[in-house]
């Protein structure tokens, strides 16, 4: 056993407390204690908030809201909508087209929803939309750039309202709230679910077989769930207990390894290849058992077939 690689589940008694009802406690939040305003309430939404690159003429987000106040959304004057751009490629995800005035909707805009709020009924924006209120072209665009789009409510009284000056405790959630929206420019990706594994080598000595999953983490970002495939567990017995920031990237159909340092500070390296539906990865990382590095390699299989990627 070695430096507490082994995930060891401890059983613990939590003891909950009960205590009587203090209404200066105030544990649930309502709209009345929680904003003096107006707030932009969802009802229903359709399209995706990802741009596709591979078919922006078709990329589309349409929802419906209705505004939430003091007297059901007739205190509204305005809703607005400004965005602004992010080139992926910035340093420190810096704005590098700041807002305009994407949308803009008057009372003489609005109508009444189902449960009696004034609202707006199918807002949609695209990317279209989006270049040309910023003067951006299809060109400018790449993997990883975002559009962010802030809405605003004017009241009667001349008070704006939008997420900045809100409590957090409306956004999403039972309040359904939605101020601002972000729409990421990327392609899709979906190589999220279990995979059969070969570990043919480790720095042990030891192989082994077995499912690895492959987990979303949105963006075209995943994460494994066992980098050593195995070689831990033949190793050493068990499990690592987590692997830090080690993960990979799907950028339009180009794959590559990101992050490099597991939770216990170790650096990773990896090579891999492409054959079909073989996916072989070697691994090493900066831990030393004994007098070898750990390592190993593995070889994945995609059981739907080849795999939908390339190797950057």
């Amino acid at each position: 056993m070695n430096r507490n690689k082994i995930a060891i589940i401890f059983g613990s008694l939590l003891v909950l407390a009960a205590s009587c009802a203090d209404p200066d406690l105030a544990p649930v939040v309502t709209f009345d204690s929680a904003i003096k305003g107006a707030y932009v309430r969802l009802l229903d939404e359709s399209g995706s908030k990802l741009f596709n690159l591979f078919d922006l003429a078709g990329s589309k987000y349409t929802y419906s809201c209705d505004f939430v106040d003091l007297e059901r959304g007739a205190l509204v004057s305005e809703y607005n909508l400004d965005i602004s751009y992010t080139d992926g490629f910035a340093d420190n995800g810096t704005i590098t087209k700041s807002p305009v005035r994407l949308k803009s909707f008057s009372q003489s805009d609005f109508s009444t929803s189902a449960e009696g709020n004034v609202g707006i009924a199918n807002v949609s924006i695209t990317p279209a939309d989006a270049m040309a209120a910023l003067g951006l072209t299809m060109a400018d665009l790449g993997p990883g750039d975002a559009f962010k789009v802030k809405g605003t409510l004017v009241l009667n009284d001349g008070s704006i309202h939008g997420q900045d000056n809100s409590t957090s405790a409306l956004i999403g959630g039972a309040f359904r709230g939605q101020f601002d929206i972000t729409f990421s420019v990327a392609c899709p990706s979906s190589l999220d679910g279990s995979y059969p594994f070969e570990t043919t080598a480790s720095w042990c000595g030891e192989t082994k077989s077995g499912n690895v999953t492959i987990v979303a983490k949105g963006g075209g970002v995943y994460t494994f769930s066992d980098w050593s495939f195995g070689a831990y567990q033949a190793c050493y017995g068990g499990d690592a207990l987590g692997w830090g920031a080690l993960q990979f990237k799907d950028v339009c159909s180009e794959v590559s390894f990101s992050g490099f340092t597991d939770n216990y500070g170790e650096t990773w390296t990896f090579n891999s290849t492409l054959e079909g539906d073989k996916w072989t990865i070697t691994w090493e990382n900066t831990y030393i058992d004994g007098s070898a590095p750990e390592s190993g390699t593995a070889i994945l299989t995609n059981p739907g077939g080849d795999w939908p990627f390339t190797l950057k």
